[in-house]
């Protein structure tokens, strides 16, 4: 009998695969207990090479012995005629088929597990994230959260330093397209599959990685896969004894960033040099507060600009720390009015002048640099300020045209000048780096509102609100969008969710007046008291009682007084609307030429347009005063800026009703009927003024007051102001919006 027959006759070849499937099964449960019980790699390994050794033996074993009736027996000592090895070799053919049947098994397991045709898993109620069909660049890279196997909360603090700080030097490698913070962190806890994850994020690696720790060691393993196809292209764990955590995390993304490189772009890189202990602390700190400021809630951001504060004591001559500072200041102020304007200002002023003085500002310092004068553009109504926003928006992206900050910012700018197109390619740009970057998506919704693709941006909020059902900002934006169309009562539904999400003073205000529209009392003060407690005491229920009672006088001096607690300009123009209505044009005027000088000007070159009816009201109490010529100026420079145009009134239907009242002001009563005309009236913005009164109530539309077109307006007004409040307490309008959001394939978030 030839060799490899008596190999198959002694079961010799069944033995051999026999004990690598057994060994494979084996790997895998030893792999899964030794990972859950924390313990060292070399644990693993050495399992392995023993299974390994054990086959020759095996083998050997196969080859000399054979299994009798009467036990195990050298081969030699049996007879052949009464050997059994073709009844032991088909027990062994069944064990092999068991075997391999369970293998497949666990492959076909893990695939379901992970994957479900290429759309992502999610938990039941959570919206899928919406995926990609074009190609990935092949230098590209998500790095995706760290996970703490542990439940100690310093794991958990060590894992998303160790991932930010990962960030933070991948992206100063200029070849790689590294996907921004906000998407790798919304997988941070879910379970989805890798390609489902690429594809979403557009990128052809992955970067993901555990912590744990045993006793004094901590073990962090990292590894790079190819997102298309789940292979693993490197993978390395480092262990090191506990001691500077900040120094660990420095020293292990340093390494990995250029292991990274040296896959992806074939390239070596040098470690950056060790900055010292407290420079270390300082970054990861800094760090940790752009994490925070990512979450934009009003909580986040107070820590972050307090973390910012820490690491620019630890390392002042880090121009970032600063710029971090102003940065939280800014939009503190701007998101949430969370503290005065005149302190924003101040503050985030000289953090950032500090910054610019530091060194040669990079992007990021600029951009923010921007954001400042944008918030002194805002507040005190600066053009120039305006202008040198924009001026160092563009100085960013010249030295960086993928610099996130500066091209979201720059889009918001576009779209507060009108030119909603420049602001959609922006925020287009940005979703590109950064697909689940909220501020950019919900920018990107508004600039297809300014567009006039109203349905289309409404469908995109509704994506957006369902991704994201713990965050604000969609909600905030579906309920300004759903107002300026003239639904106040599904304002009030998603405006109340933003205010649930984020209590801040502005996200309250913004409800609390919707309920003052629709003359609810108790709900509009019981609203009042939520302002109280967010501002820190500032108590506004006088004001909405005066509103309510419509005592004019109250109002305006409650209104006055809000303001300089606050720096909102919404107080100071309502202070202006009691003043009109009571007679006191004079007084009017001294609070909107303090809050908008640039409408002194013969050209209007900075003006938001909400603010549209508030010049209309100045050039209305101008005239009412004697100053014709300071009416007729302002309106015609209103009439002939690019905010009245044919194309951003075509964008923005509301601004039809804002070119009425302009006739009206100028006493020209048949184009202002001939323009009320072309409003569908079912379809157009109601309550368009702070004081949350109809058309009819409002002294900028005086002039039409007993014209029979404007009366049947304000009739149907007053009509669907009741209409919808009925609709909002009966459940109507929330089924209303659900059946919307759910036609749209998307799911109510709240």
């Amino acid at each position: 009998m030839s060799f490899f027959g008596e190999l198959q006759r002694r079961n010799v070849v069944r033995v051999g695969l026999a004990y690598i499937v057994s060994c494979w099964l084996l790997a895998q449960i030893a792999e899964f207990a030794f990972e859950n019980f924390g313990a060292p790699d070399w644990v693993l390994k050495t399992f392995i090479v023993v299974l390994l050794l054990g086959l020759p033996i095996a083998l050997l074993f196969a080859w000399a012995f054979e299994l009798t009736p009467e036990g195990i027996k050298l081969e030699k000592d049996v007879d052949r005629s009464q050997s059994i090895t073709s009844r032991t070799g088909r027990r062994l053919d069944y064990l092999i088929l068991a075997g391999v049947a369970l293998v497949v098994v666990v492959f076909v397991a893990d695939y379901l597990l992970t994957s479900d045709d290429g759309v992502a898993r999610t938990e039941a109620g959570e919206a899928a994230v919406p995926v990609t069909t074009t190609s990935a660049p092949e230098k590209s890279i998500a790095v995706l959260p760290f996970v703490a196997m542990s439940a100690s909360s310093d794991d958990e603090f060590f894992a998303d330093g160790l991932s930010e700080e990962l960030l933070n030097v991948l992206t100063k490698i200029n070849e790689l397209k590294v996907v921004g913070r906000t998407s790798s962190f919304y997988y941070k806890g879910r379970n989805e599959d890798l390609r489902t994850i690429g594809e979403a994020l557009g990128v052809a690696h992955i970067l993901e990685g555990s912590v744990r720790r045993a006793g004094n060691q901590l073990r962090v393993t990292a590894q790079l896969i190819k997102a298309d196809d789940g292979f693993h292209l490197w993978s390395e764990t480092y262990e090191r004894s506990d001691g500077n955590t900040f120094a660990i995390q420095d020293e292990i993304s340093s390494n990995v960033a250029s292991a990274l490189q040296a896959q992806i772009l074939g390239k070596t890189m040098q470690p950056p040099e060790f900055m010292g202990e407290s420079s270390v602390e300082a970054q990861n700190i800094y760090l940790i507060a752009q994490a925070a400021m990512a979450q934009r809630t009003l909580g986040d951001i107070r820590r972050a600009r307090d973390l910012y504060a820490q690491a620019s004591v630890l390392d002042p001559d880090n121009p970032a720390y600063f710029a971090g500072y102003a940065y939280a200041l800014a939009i503190q102020y701007w998101n949430y009015r969370d503290i005065p304007a005149d302190e924003a200002i101040k503050e985030a002023g000289t953090a950032i002048e500090t910054a610019l003085g530091l060194r040669e500002p990079d992007a990021d310092v600029l951009a923010i640099a921007g954001l400042v004068e944008e918030l002194r553009a805002l507040s005190l109504d600066e053009a120039a300020a305006k202008a040198r926003a924009l001026d160092n928006y563009r100085r960013a992206i010249d030295k960086d045209a993928d610099n996130i900050l500066a091209r979201q910012w720059l889009a918001s700018i576009y779209l507060d000048l009108n030119e909603p197109q420049r602001a959609r390619d922006n925020f287009e740009k940005v979703v590109e780096l950064d697909p689940l970057n909220t501020l950019a998506l919900t920018g990107l919704a508004n600039s297809l509102f300014a567009l006039g693709l109203h349905d289309q941006a409404r469908q995109h909020l509704f994506k957006i609100q369902s991704l994201f059902p713990e965050s604000s900002m969609a909600h905030r934006y579906l309920g300004t969008i759903e107002y300026e169309v003239g639904r106040v009562d599904k304002s009030s539904y998603w405006r109340d969710i933003a205010a649930e999400l984020t209590p801040s003073p502005q996200e309250i205000m913004l409800s609390m007046f919707n309920y003052v529209a629709f003359g609810w009392a108790d709900e509009a003060l019981e609203v009042a008291e939520k302002y109280r407690q967010s501002s820190d005491g500032i108590d506004v229920s006088r004001l909405v009682q005066a509103r309510l009672d419509m005592d004019l006088g109250m109002l305006s001096e409650e209104a006055q007084s809000v303001f300089e607690q606050t720096g909102d300009a919404d107080f100071a123009a309502l202070s202006a609307w009691a003043d009109a209505i009571a007679g006191r044009c004079g007084d009017a005027v001294t609070t909107l030429e303090r809050q908008y000088p640039s409408l002194k000007g013969e050209v209007i070159e900075y003006l938001d347009g909400a603010d549209l009816i508030n010049a209309m009201l100045l050039a209305h109490c101008y005239a009412k005063e004697g100053g014709d010529k300071e009416s007729d100026r302002l309106l015609t420079a209103l009439m002939d800026s690019d905010l009245l145009s044919d194309s951003a009134i075509e964008a923005n239907p509301p601004r039809r009703l804002i070119r009425v009242a302009a006739h009206a002001v100028a006493g020209d009563v048949s184009s202002a009927l001939t323009a009320l005309e072309s409003i569908d009236i079912d379809n157009s913005m109601i309550i368009i003024s702070q004081i949350r009164l109809p058309v009819d109530q409002l002294p900028v539309f005086e002039a039409l007051r007993d014209e029979h077109a404007f009366q049947q307006y304000a009739s149907r007004e007053r009509y669907r102001i009741a209409a919808q409040a009925r609709m909002l307490a009966s459940g109507e309008t929330r089924e209303e919006i659900k059946a919307e959001v759910e036609a749209a394939g998307f799911v109510l978030g709240r």
